[in-house]
């Protein structure tokens, strides 16, 4: 399995090829992710990972990275994409980001969705999985820490109970705005549509 890892900073996925551009440890190509083509050859990898990255460009760039990440993937790979969620304390901590995303955000992606509204200007993709993680104290003294880690698993099952609530899709969303997380992970798997 060829797997890259786009933007992976100092924090590769294990196995991964990693590309980011600034040269660091984990980093295996050194280049910049909006100057295309990527270095890379068609169809080249069965998984791309793209963690933490897209919410620090405009969305002209992600249709672009987005387009580029199509062309390297094989038939029917994978890109698995993690964004903080727009409501989570975190979404707005690091001043670089400059779009917010919602859970439902990802369906705009997905050929088959009546919110894919922009078929005519980007590729489209099959929308897998919609997934979660939450943090929602980030309490850094070991049994705060405890505590925290039962109430984040806690509201995390919930969160991802309602995204398999198809009669509600916006439960989850709602979920997330009642509470004030620290942290709350958006996970996303979209296959290459043919």
């Amino acid at each position: 399995m060829r797997i890259l890892d786009l933007g992976c900073g100092d924090n590769k996925v294990e196995g991964a090829v990693g590309l980011d551009n600034i040269a660091l440890p984990e980093v295996d190509i050194v280049h910049d992710l909006l100057s295309f083509p990527y270095p890379l050859k068609d169809d080249a990898f069965d998984i791309i990972y793209l963690r933490h990255v897209i919410e620090h460009f405009n969305i002209n760039q992600i249709n672009l990275v987005l387009n580029e990440c199509h062309r390297i993937l094989s038939n029917h790979g994978k890109l698995n994409i993690s964004v903080p969620y727009a409501f989570s304390i975190a979404a707005f901590t690091d001043p670089t980001h400059k779009i917010f995303f919602t859970f439902n955000s990802g369906k705009f992606r997905d050929k088959s969705h009546s919110k894919s509204y922009y078929k005519d200007r980007v590729l489209l993709w099959d929308l897998l999985q919609i997934d979660s993680k939450v943090i929602w104290y980030d309490w850094k003294r070991y049994r705060l820490r405890k505590i925290d880690l039962i109430l984040s698993a806690f509201m995390n099952n919930k969160i991802k109970k309602a995204l398999k609530n198809t009669q509600n899709p916006s439960l989850a969303d709602r979920l997330v705005k009642k509470y004030s997380f620290q942290f709350v992970e958006i996970r996303w798997t979209f296959r290459k549509a043919i």
